[in-house]
């Protein structure tokens, strides 16, 4: 028989994503494209989701999608943010049957400190050049249409 490991963490985003989609709630979403000054970009890889991201998660009751982005980046890459983010676009995404829209920001002034995150397994620099294979479809498309000025997608 094999050992099936799955974490707490991962079986409550399942049944907040359920209980949401029977209820038939939208949710806002945020990620943001940190780029630091060799032009590197900042990857995430979470505990319960395969590949790399870019850093982001969803906007709490009471929180505006810019305020989300400056506590997200700095819960999951210990990045502090000096400047306001740039909205680059916002995109509709489904997921497990519910309706999400992710606003997509950009970091380019900003700070570091050390960081600890239950849900992120590892926070890297790459640059364009040397993204790892299991780059998410999503963050491709999204770095396609800032870096090369490809057409912009509606969907995540």
């Amino acid at each position: 028989m094999r050992k099936v490991s799955i974490s707490i963490y991962t079986v409550y985003q399942i049944l907040k994503k359920i209980i949401q989609r029977i209820s038939g709630v939208r949710t806002c979403g945020v990620r943001g494209l940190v780029i630091n000054h060799e032009n590197k970009i900042l990857l995430v890889k979470h505990t319960y989701l395969n590949g790399w991201h870019f850093p982001g998660g969803g906007v709490e009751k009471n929180e505006s999608p810019r305020e989300a982005i400056v506590r997200e980046v700095r819960e999951e890459a210990g990045i502090i943010v000096n400047e306001f983010p740039v909205i680059f676009d916002c995109y509709y995404h489904k997921i497990l049957g519910v309706d999400d829209f992710v606003c997509f920001y950009v970091i380019k002034k900003f700070d570091t400190q050390p960081f600890e995150s239950p849900e992120i397994k590892e926070a890297k620099w790459f640059s364009l050049e040397d993204l790892p294979y299991d780059v998410t479809r999503a963050t491709r498309r999204r770095l396609a249409e800032f870096f090369e000025g490809c057409e912009r997608q509606n969907k995540w």
